[in-house]
């Protein structure tokens, strides 16, 4: 089960790359992040580079990121017994505006479990998330 949101940004993807790409700020970006955390070496971000991540109301995990494509996106991966959580963060150019897709799906023997637990608040969360990269990637392009 994969749960999606897009969102229309009125910025170039370069642009709303910088802010989606800044992991390590995001809980001071995103209001659905409490805490995030490098756990592997400072410097720059890329495949292997893993991350703490607190959410309210979520299970706390560490997520790898198993993909990254400046200026286009990345994915990272969770694992926790019986559940494997893949998260994508994908840049569509669309003129000098951008779609930003955001996407999360489980599998696993627990997979559907999870889903039934964290299915909607995962949707909430992902388009909050959407909603607030593009309002902040709206407002860095307006002060150009």
């Amino acid at each position: 089960m994969t749960i999606a949101v897009e969102q229309h940004v009125d910025a170039e993807v370069a642009t709303v790359w910088r802010t989606v790409s800044d992991v390590d700020r995001w809980a001071e970006l995103l209001p659905t992040i409490d805490e995030i955390r490098r756990i592997d070496d400072a410097g720059p971000v890329t495949v292997g580079s893993r991350f703490r991540i607190r959410q309210s109301g979520l299970t706390t995990a560490t997520y790898e990121i198993t993909d990254w494509r400046p200026g286009a996106g990345f994915t990272w991966v969770a694992r926790m017994p019986g559940v494997r959580t893949r998260a994508s963060h994908e840049l569509h150019p669309e003129g000098s505006a951008t779609r930003l897709r955001l996407s999360i799906d489980w599998d696993g023997p627990g997979a559907r479990l999870v889903e039934l637990l964290y299915g909607r608040r995962t949707q909430r969360l992902l388009a909050q998330e959407a909603t607030t990269f593009a309002e902040l990637a709206a407002g860095s392009e307006g002060e150009r």
